[in-house]
C-alpha cells in the first residue's frame, strides 16, 4: 500500500482504492499508537506517525466500511474500553437538545457518535464485527481480569476473563450469549495466565436464525 494512501483512508474514495489493491481485505491495528504492525492500517485517538486513521474508539460508527477488514488486532487496548452505558442523563439531554431543534442529528453524530445505550464495550465488539469480512478474524491480548497487570494502570477500567468472551459467543456452551445477543463470535483460541495476558482469537460468525442479536429481530 502506498503510504499517501493510507493517510487519507477517512475519505471514502481513497477506501476503495486501499481494498481494490487488496481483495483479501485491510488488516486493521486497533489502538496501534506508535508502534502498528508492519503491514496494518493503524488507527487510534492520538495523532501519531505511525496511526492512519485517528479516531476515537468510542465514538460510533467507525469510518470505515463494511466488511472490509480480513484482520483485526488489537494489543492492550480492550481493558481501555468502557464496559458500562452512556450516563442516561446524557442521553436525555442529547434527545431533548435534539426535539429543540437547538441540535440536528448530524451535529450529534459528528460530535458524539451514536449515543450509546447498549454497553459501550459491546457497541465496541459490534463495530469490529461490522467492518470484518466473513469469516474475518479478531486476535487481541489483555491483562487478565484482577492480575497484577491489570490493576497497575489507573486507567484499566474494563477486566476481562475467559469468561467474559463466552458472552459474544452464541454456540459456546454456557449459553451466555443469550443475555445480552452481541453480534455473534467463534471463539477459535483462548488462553490466559490468571497472573499474567489473556490472548483471544474470535472469528466473525454469521448471523443464523437459530441465533439473532437483539436488533435483528422482528
Amino acid at each position: 500500500m502506498k503510504k499517501k494512501v493510507i493517510k487519507k483512508i477517512t475519505e471514502k474514495k481513497s477506501v476503495n482504492s486501499i481494498l481494490k489493491e487488496n481483495n483479501q481485505g485491510v488488516k486493521l491495528d486497533i489502538g496501534c499508537g506508535g508502534n502498528k504492525q508492519v503491514g496494518f492500517v493503524g488507527m487510534d485517538v492520538r495523532k501519531m506517525d505511525n496511526v492512519d486513521i485517528v479516531h476515537n474508539l468510542e465514538k460510533f460508527p467507525w469510518p470505515i466500511p463494511n466488511e472490509s477488514v480480513s484482520l483485526a488486532v488489537a494489543s492492550h487496548v480492550l481493558e481501555h474500553i468502557n464496559p458500562g452505558s452512556t450516563d442516561p442523563r446524557l442521553v436525555a439531554l442529547v434527545n431533548l437538545l435534539e426535539k429543540k431543534k437547538i441540535l440536528s442529528s448530524k451535529d450529534i453524530k459528528n460530535a458524539i457518535g451514536e449515543v450509546e445505550t447498549f454497553g459501550v464495550f459491546m457497541s465496541f465488539m459490534n463495530e469490529v464485527w461490522r467492518i470484518l469480512q466473513k469469516g474475518g478474524r479478531f486476535a487481541f491480548v489483555v491483562p487478565y481480569a484482577g492480575s497484577p497487570g491489570f490493576f497497575q494502570d489507573p486507567t484499566h477500567i474494563n477486566p476481562i476473563s475467559e469468561a467474559t468472551i463466552s458472552y459474544f459467543d452464541p454456540l459456546d456452551r454456557s449459553g451466555l450469549w443469550f443475555i445480552y445477543r452481541p453480534s455473534p463470535w467463534k471463539i477459535i483460541e483462548s488462553h490466559f495466565d490468571t497472573i499474567g495476558n489473556l490472548e483471544v482469537v474470535l472469528e466473525k460468525r454469521l448471523i443464523d436464525k437459530t441465533y439473532q442479536p437483539l436488533s435483528n429481530e422482528k
